[in-house]
């Protein structure tokens, strides 16, 4: 196996009210009422075609102003 770099490239943005993480909600049921928005570029919304018969969708996303990066911390509420 070689150590081929992977790339990617955003087909879109997820847009909320939350712009300071000290101020987000780490678990949903704190989150009530929050609104979020997708949205794709127009060069990808083809890729939406027929996405109603669907009961989920997964996005994946990269947290781009993430200062620090920790590969282990405290699970919230845990000793």
């Amino acid at each position: 196996m070689t150590d081929t770099p992977v790339s990617y490239r955003a087909i879109g943005v997820i847009h909320s009210n939350h712009t300071r993480p000290e101020e987000t909600p780490i678990q949903p049921v704190f989150a009530s009422g929050c609104k979020g928005q997708v949205e794709v570029f127009p060069e990808f919304a083809e890729g939406l075609r027929d996405m109603e018969r669907f009961s989920h969708i997964y996005l994946v996303y990269h947290f781009h102003q993430v200062n620090e990066v920790r590969l282990l911390t405290k699970p919230f509420l845990q000793d």
